[in-house]
């Protein structure tokens, strides 16, 4: 199980999950399982069973998710890129795109939340025991340690998924630009500029879990901000 940590909302995270896809799935099959709420799946599927076609996307982006007013990096075209991406390898590898979230999580308990996705993923990958997965989530989900800064006794997807023995990374820019929301209001979704950072574009592997709950750490040198991926079939940004 590789788990990629993630700040939602840029161009660069998403293409690189797709590429990573691309390599897990050459040889095994590959359960992919995204921040989505569950209740797309049937669009998912219908997607990922099309010809990738205008009016298949518009399908796709038809579910109360993507054309909801909060609009949070979840739902960016980037995404809509990876999984057009997923579309695509799908034709020549087996592979199954899962999406782990409850409904209405942005005001489910955070808690209940990691353990609702961690026993959708731990269920498929029971009944797939050949397949490797690989999870697309913010940074905090995939953390493997217990505690939260406001919750000590919080346990994330990450933790909860312990007995597959997972790897995390984070993926992060230094600098650069995301589709963030700062709050619960619809107008506090933006683009947003990452603040001037010190820290070095690179690679960290580690064997041990990070100070951020991370084996791994992925600086890029710059992230670009994904607006709404329902931007795309005729809203415009504001």
């Amino acid at each position: 199980v590789l788990l990629v940590g993630e700040i939602h909302g840029t161009v660069e995270v998403p293409a690189l999950v797709a590429d990573l896809a691309d390599a897990l799935a050459a040889e095994e099959p590959l359960v992919v399982g995204l921040e989505l709420p569950r209740d797309e799946q049937k669009h998912i599927d219908a997607f990922l069973d099309s010809a990738g076609t205008g009016d298949d996307r518009a399908a796709l982006l038809a579910g109360k998710f993507w054309i909801r007013d909060y609009q949070d990096g979840r739902s960016s075209a980037a995404m809509l890129d990876l999984l057009e991406r997923l579309r695509q390898l799908r034709l020549r590898t087996k592979l199954e795109v899962l999406a782990l979230d409850q409904v209405g999580a942005a005001v489910a308990d955070g808690d209940a939340r990691d353990q609702a996705m961690a026993e959708r993923l731990s269920a498929a990958l029971d009944d797939h025991p050949k397949a490797r997965a690989l999870v697309l989530a913010g940074n905090f989900h995939t953390r493997l340690q217990k505690g939260a800064p406001w919750d000590e006794s919080h346990e994330f997807l990450g933790y909860r998924l312990s007995r597959f023995e997972p790897y995390a990374i984070e993926i992060m820019g230094v600098a650069g630009s995301a589709w963030i929301c700062t709050g619960p209001e619809t107008d506090s979704c933006k683009a947003r500029d990452f603040p001037e950072s010190s820290l070095k574009p690179g690679i960290e592997l580690g064997a041990e879990v990070n100070e951020r709950g991370h084996q791994g750490m992925w600086r890029l040198e710059r992230t670009s901000a994904s607006p709404p991926a329902k931007f795309s079939v005729g809203e415009r940004v504001e």
